[in-house]
């Protein structure tokens, strides 16, 4: 077999996996907010969606993330591997891609599903304490790949003070615009909070590595 056609595969198999990931997410949410969060079991979400419960656990791993996952994350982590050929660039090439690459991203990524979808996931996340510890470990976890990925961008050390303060503005930026959009109710368009927070964000890491 090619490699073309293995990748085409793969990618494939990609897609339905994230496809079946989004469907079993969101029967999980209309559970959640008919009977509770704490009253819904794996094994009823996996029997509504019309899958196993190993499927489930496999997927989601822990059930507070059948809140918290979010396909967009892995698109982020894409962009930033894939940006100008993937091929290892100095910090300011990396910023000014960044700059390129934010609005196209934001633009794709917040349709109204999925922006309607967050508000759903935030409210959780506000009021249920397990999953906004789990949120924390999760974004935890995406700060570290994202200094792998400015280490490995960049050519330089992923135990870099200046590359690990990036890599957290970077995450914890976009948190706590996140929280403002929720605390205030959802009241300004994501997208709009996403683009003044991504712009402070981009230029507090042009600081920190030029």
């Amino acid at each position: 077999m090619s490699d073309v056609s293995v990748e085409s595969s793969a990618g494939v198999w990609e897609r339905r996996k994230r496809e079946a990931m989004s469907r079993i997410q969101a029967v999980a949410l209309d559970l959640f907010e008919e009977y509770g969060y704490r009253a819904v079991t794996i094994e009823r979400i996996a029997s509504e969606a019309g899958v196993s419960a190993s499927s489930v656990y496999r997927y989601f791993g822990v059930k507070e993330m059948l809140v918290l996952y979010d396909e967009h994350d892995l698109r982020i982590l894409e962009a930033i591997r894939d940006s100008g050929g993937g091929e290892p660039m100095p910090p300011g090439e990396l910023i000014a891609a960044a700059r390129l690459l934010a609005p196209m991203l934001i633009e794709s990524m917040l349709t109204r599903e999925t922006e309607l979808r967050l508000r759903r996931r935030m409210r959780y996340v506000a009021t249920i304490p397990e999953i906004a510890d789990a949120q924390n470990r999760q974004m935890r976890d995406l700060e570290s790949q994202i200094v792998a990925l400015f280490a490995e961008r960049t050519g330089g050390d992923p135990n870099d003070l200046r590359l690990c303060v990036a890599a957290a503005t970077g995450v914890w930026g976009i948190m706590a615009a996140l929280n403002h959009w929720t605390t205030a109710d959802f009241v300004r368009p994501l997208r709009e909070v996403y683009t003044e927070a991504v712009d402070a964000v981009v230029s507090a890491i042009e600081r920190i590595l030029l």
